[in-house]
């Protein structure tokens, strides 16, 4: 197993050093003749071996003693250590590229890959932008919410995407693009339900609740411009209708419906739905029932929609 350790680490270092490139040569040679079980040719083994030990007996006489006694023992176990690092390893990258974290969808514990936690990140109700630690993907559920009234795009698509963003809040606006894409890629159906999170007040919020009941079609170019929008222009009424004549809607009839008391239940009624979910923070996205915590980058979108090899599908 000395021959297998050497192989692996001379093969890296020999991408620095020529020296190095020569002794994992005679390293894989030596594997390959331990695999067909015959011995090494070369003298490898023995030869590393007497390097070792002459570099630790000039320290240590004790410690090379027993490195000479124990050395075919001490290499299978470091074999077993690179091994096992090496599943980790792989199964860390394979969650990683599945789910955007090392240690699985929407755990916020360190990963080397995503070692800021930008995939996980989240604005939380009432607390800002920042990294929601405790309780993220549990209880997250669409069971009894009521998503009749929402704005909804291929609504007869077996596939189901409910998004749960706000307009004013930066990991919303990061992943609101990447399953928009998503959508006009697969044509599945998408449901957008904003809960103001970050904005000062929900005025954006109850205008999109207004262009919807007017034009389902034309809400979703308004919301492209609410998103593409400076986050300091959502709390300005000048701003929004603005946007509402940008779309092609009358203005006077939008603000008519803002200010109407039947508006005011209707919204509330939704925003509680919204919060029958029981999510944490935004953004938010249930494929399929199956809910993603953070902004997650398209290939995760993407293969719980698609599955691994999603690219292939579209």
């Amino acid at each position: 197993m000395f021959c297998v350790i050497s192989a692996i680490v001379l093969s890296i270092l020999g991408v620095f050093s020529a020296s190095n490139r020569v002794l994992a040569k005679e390293a894989l040679d030596c594997v390959f003749r331990r695999v067909t079980l015959r011995p090494c040719n070369t003298g490898f083994d023995q030869k590393m071996k007497a390097r070792i030990l002459g570099f630790v007996i000039t320290r240590s006489e004790n410690t090379a003693r027993f490195l000479n006694q124990y050395f075919e023992v001490l290499a299978w176990g470091f074999f077993v250590l690179l091994l096992t690092s090496g599943i980790f390893a792989l199964r860390g990258f394979y969650l990683f590229y599945t789910t955007g974290s090392c240690n699985g969808l929407n755990s916020t514990a360190l990963c080397v890959f995503d070692p800021t936690g930008k995939n996980n990140e989240t604005s939380v109700i009432d607390e800002g932008c920042r990294v929601d630690q405790a309780g993220r993907g549990t209880g997250l559920t669409l069971k009894d919410v009521d998503l009749s009234g929402f704005p909804v795009l291929n609504s007869s698509s077996p596939d189901k995407i409910v998004f749960i963003g706000c307009y004013a809040c930066d990991y919303t606006r990061k992943a609101y693009p990447l399953v928009k894409k998503l959508v006009e890629d697969t044509g599945a159906s998408f449901t957008f339900l904003e809960f103001p999170v970050k904005e000062q007040s929900d005025l954006d919020a109850r205008f999109a609740y207004c262009v919807n009941q007017q034009d389902p079609l034309a809400f979703w170019d308004y919301s492209d411009l609410l998103f593409a929008a400076e986050k300091v222009d959502l709390d300005n009424e000048d701003f929004l209708s603005d946007m509402v004549t940008t779309v092609g809607l009358d203005n006077d009839t939008i603000k008519a419906c803002v200010s109407d008391p039947a508006t005011e239940t209707g919204f509330q009624n939704q925003q509680q739905q919204v919060l029958n979910t029981n999510f944490q923070g935004t953004p938010t996205v249930f494929i399929n029932g199956e809910a993603l915590v953070g902004p997650k980058p398209y290939r995760v979108y993407a293969i719980r929609l698609d599955g691994f090899f999603y690219w292939l599908n579209n």
